[in-house]
């Protein structure tokens, strides 16, 4: 009878402690808690009207949102081409960035450069909002909810990504939680507009316009709802229910991605695959060149050791003081980093400990481990595995950036640990678990204790680079010589939080210190672990400062008047970032993108032996070179000299369209060197692949003029003395059509990677328009899917509520 008592007891004390748990919070303070924290990290950004720096961002991703931006409110137009880099390449099928995520609406409201940082403030506090409402999912208390998300949306794997401009990798990570709700909420609770709303989920992933990190969070969306479907099935819910939500989880995936997200994704899948610079990497390659592609840009043993101590591996970091290089790891440089947090890792083994969900905790810790194995690539030959049996893999590089599933994961088997804690108090072996747990956590100290010793004497990275890092290069070890202090500051810093963990776990074990004061601190404590890093990777500056409107460029938007089309070649070396000259509306022959055609990148190389740079520069209508030296070229002349540049012309340039009456048929393995050959002449001949079906006069000439130029569009007169062959200095891609004098004809792929259209004797009209046929059903493809499956979520949350208003039967 005593027993039973005390077992009672113990139960209405659990009761009791849960209840106040739940109760000392209120529901709108999370929310609170993260909006005050995303505005701190980003304080400076909010009160100025600068722009959030990023390496990608002054590179590609400011001009790519600008030119979008400039095209839809003062043109009135969609872009579907993008002329002013490499000769045009396509502006969806490339990936220009989040040309239809929900966000990109800011861009046209506000300054660029600003809707691009708010952009990122808002996904920070979204991270923590859904993860928060990910564990308050999985049925963790109120305040424990609000250690997750707190940890989670400050985790530098996800805040340090602004440095190198990767939005659209901040923007997955961010929404992953989001989708595991929906995956897990779907599967446990059924109905078909839950099921819809995975579908939307899964389709905003494919809209962040990132597939790699989109593909990685997928992995994580089928590794949960497996789990979930297994457990339904052993919890005896029924083989034709789990076969159901089975069905419904994979119809849910598949039209999230490839019917909602269809115009984000058919195209883009298309070109990379097939017409990207990239496709030589992956498909095309070599076994051992594309594993080594594919590997590139991993975690190594120094980045796996950082995830406990982030001050271990360094970073390359520009300050206004200058240039910070403190990354000694084996990748050429590190704008970001992996560290997901000490304290969530930390708490991990306590939900073993609870013995509590096991199952749940067991799949978290394994989908953690999953992720850093992969991450580490080639570091163990376990990823040959994920290379030759995973489809998609070898598509991708830079295994590292699956971190952010390592993250999400950790910090819900921390929180389920902790869950596990506080709910096993007043049970019987709470004692046993309690010392264990406290056993744990006080080695754990000793361990890191004994670390930042051998830190601090040097012995640790002496012994790390004489076994592990034996073949370091000198420019690596003087890279750790000037990262040796910020490793011994970070060793006794983890030091002390440790013992900080291990303190507070002592005092609430003997009852002295309560829940509230627990978990209280160790949501400080993650955000003082956390900050530790963050801050050094947000920098705001003034855009005016990287793309300034100096001279040269008020030169050359003069000569665009008087010349018509023509191209800048800003020489390497040049005072000018990437793309500089194309956001004022000057064609660039090179520029900065990553997804250019392939056949772009191969015409455009300078360095190919045998080149001839100067009739390369002619034939794709480069009219002026800018360098930020002087220079002793017979063909050029000097045009303007700038405070920061010389403008040089070439003397004889050559107009964007003109008429040849020859072609050379030479197979496309040999088309570039003949475009060098001496007796070559661009307006003389061009160089097809096969012999055409159409006759053309030898030494036919003609005028060419321009009546409408466009990004999706252009209209030329043509006056040709005999059938000749029209000639562009632009891009070709299957997607451009053309019409003479209103009839259909055939647009050739010339001169190795121009187009080109036959064209009678006489003056005529030469009309071409990017019409793209698969990108055209593929945005219907997303219109109807998305109508269908908003009206689903709307017709059954209105029946719901029209049978919760209905009176029971008596």
């Amino acid at each position: 009878m005593k027993r039973k008592q005390t077992r009672n007891s113990r139960k209405e004390l659990k009761g009791n402690r849960a209840h106040g748990d739940e109760g000392w919070l209120p529901g709108w303070a999370p929310h609170v808690v993260f909006g005050l924290l995303a505005l701190f990290v980003f304080r400076e950004f909010v009160v100025s009207r600068g722009m959030l720096f990023g390496t990608d961002v002054v590179a590609l991703g400011y001009f790519a949102r600008h030119f979008y931006a400039e095209m839809v409110r003062t043109a009135g137009v969609f872009p579907l081409w993008n002329p002013f880099i490499f000769g045009g390449l396509p502006f969806v099928d490339a990936m220009h960035g989040d040309i239809f995520y929900p966000t990109t609406v800011l861009k046209f409201l506000m300054p660029v450069h600003r809707a691009m940082g708010w952009k990122i403030v808002l996904h920070v506090f979204l991270a923590g909002v859904v993860t928060y409402g990910w564990l308050r999912h999985l049925k963790v208390s109120r305040p424990i909810g609000v250690f997750g998300g707190v940890t989670y949306m400050l985790a530098p794997v996800l805040v340090t990504l602004v440095y190198p401009g990767h939005d659209g990798k901040l923007f997955v990570t961010a929404l992953t939680p989001l989708a595991l709700w929906a995956t897990d909420w779907a599967i446990t609770r059924g109905g078909a507009w839950r099921f819809a709303i995975l579908s939307c989920a899964v389709a905003l992933l494919i809209f962040t316009a990132h597939m790699q990190l989109a593909y990685f969070a997928t992995w994580a969306l089928v590794v949960v709802g497996l789990f979930r479907l297994v457990q339904e099935w052993r919890a005896g819910k029924g083989g034709m229910l789990v076969a159901r939500r089975f069905g419904a989880f994979a119809v849910a995936g598949i039209i999230g991605a490839f019917a909602i997200g269809a115009v984000q994704l058919w195209t883009p899948v298309r070109y990379l695959t097939k017409y990207s610079q990239r496709a030589e990497k992956t498909v095309e390659a070599e076994t051992e060149s594309g594993y080594a592609y594919a590997t590139s840009w991993a975690l190594h043993p120094e980045e796996a050791f950082s995830l406990v101590v982030p001050e271990f591996i360094g970073a390359d970091l520009r300050t206004d003081e200058g240039l910070t290089q403190t990354y000694w790891g084996r990748n050429p440089f590190k704008l970001n980093h992996e560290y997901a947090g000490l304290i969530p890792l930390l708490l991990v083994p306590l939900a073993f400990m609870a013995r509590r969900r096991r199952g749940e905790v067991w799949l978290f810790t394994g989908l953690a481990i999953a992720s850093l194995v992969y991450a580490l690539g080639a570091t163990t030959p376990l990823f040959r595995l994920f290379y030759w049996l995973v489809p998609g893999v070898k598509l991708f590089r830079a295994p590292s950036s699956i971190m952010f599933v390592f993250a999400i994961s950790i910090v819900t088997a921390a929180a389920l640990g902790l869950e596990g804690m506080r709910k096993a108090e007043g049970e019987e072996d709470w004692e046993r678990v309690s010392r264990k747990s406290g056993l744990y956590l006080w080695i754990a100290s000793g361990v890191f204790l004994l670390l930042a010793v051998l830190g601090s004497a040097g012995i640790l990275t002496d012994i790390w680079t004489s076994t592990i890092y034996s073949g370091a290069d000198p420019a690596k070890l003087d890279a750790l010589q000037n990262n040796l202090p910020n490793i011994s500051r970070g060793l006794w810093f983890s030091v002390l939080l440790v013992g900080l963990v291990a303190a507070a776990w002592w005092l609430r074990s003997r009852g002295t210190l309560p829940q509230a004061a627990w978990i209280t601190a160790l949501v400080v404590l993650s955000v003082v672990d956390l900050m530790r890093v963050d801050p050094q990777f947000v920098r705001v500056v003034n855009p005016a400062a990287y793309y300034p409107r100096d001279d040269v460029t008020e030169y050359l938007l003069e000569q665009r008047g008087r010349h018509g089309l023509f191209r800048v070649f800003p020489l390497p070396g040049a005072p000018y970032q990437p793309n500089h000259f194309a956001l004022y509306g000057l064609e660039e022959l090179n520029g900065h993108h990553g997804n250019e055609l392939g056949r772009s990148r191969a015409l455009t190389n300078m360095n190919r032996p045998g080149t001839n740079v100067v009739r390369l520069l002619q034939l794709l209508n480069v009219r002026y070179i800018v360098s930020g030296s002087p220079l002793d070229v017979p063909e050029l002349r000097e045009a303007f000299r700038g405070q920061r540049s010389i403008v040089y012309s070439l003397k004889s340039p050559q107009q964007r369209a003109f008429v040849v009456g020859r072609v050379d048929v030479v197979p496309d393995s040999l088309a570039l060197d003949r475009l060098s050959k001496p007796n070559f002449f661009p307006r003389i001949s061009a160089v097809l692949e096969s012999a055409p079906e159409f006759d053309l006069e030898e030494g036919a000439t003609g005028e060419v003029t321009w009546r409408e130029w466009g990004v999706n569009r252009q209209r030329l007169e043509v006056e040709a003395s005999g059938p000749a062959l029209l000639v562009v200095s632009d891009n070709h891609y299957p997607a451009w059509r053309a019409t003479v004098d209103g009839e259909e004809v055939s647009v050739f792929r010339a001169n190795y990677g121009l187009r080109a259209v036959p064209v009678p004797a006489g003056t005529h009209e030469v009309y071409f328009e990017y019409r793209s046929g698969l990108f055209k059903t593929s945005l219907w493809t997303t219109i109807v899917s998305a109508l269908v499956v908003v009206a689903l979520i709307a017709v059954c949350l209105l029946m719901a509520r029209k049978s919760a208003a209905q009176p029971e039967p008596a």
